[in-house]
């Protein structure tokens, strides 16, 4: 586990209404150390959920500007 990142969650909060927050999303591993574990971080309602795949993007190596609808990358997990 300390050299893979795994994500888990869905892209639908409410199946009934479509709605798409707030959605409780679970990141598991290490990933070669460049991430810190042992948080519950919370966002505010509407955030992105792009701005967490772009965040992990750049982690993996992969260089990314925008990924969607993304409008930034998560500060707490792009500082180690």
């Amino acid at each position: 586990m300390d050299h893979v990142i795994l994500l888990f969650g869905s892209g639908i909060s409410n199946s009934d209404r479509h709605t798409h927050g707030p959605l409780p999303t679970f990141v598991v591993g290490g990933g070669s150390g460049t991430l810190k574990g042992g948080r519950h971080l919370i966002y505010p309602e509407h955030t992105p959920l792009t701005n967490l795949q772009l965040t992990l993007l750049n982690k993996l190596g992969v260089p990314a500007e925008k990924l969607g609808d993304s409008n930034g990358q998560f500060k707490e997990l792009s500082e180690l």
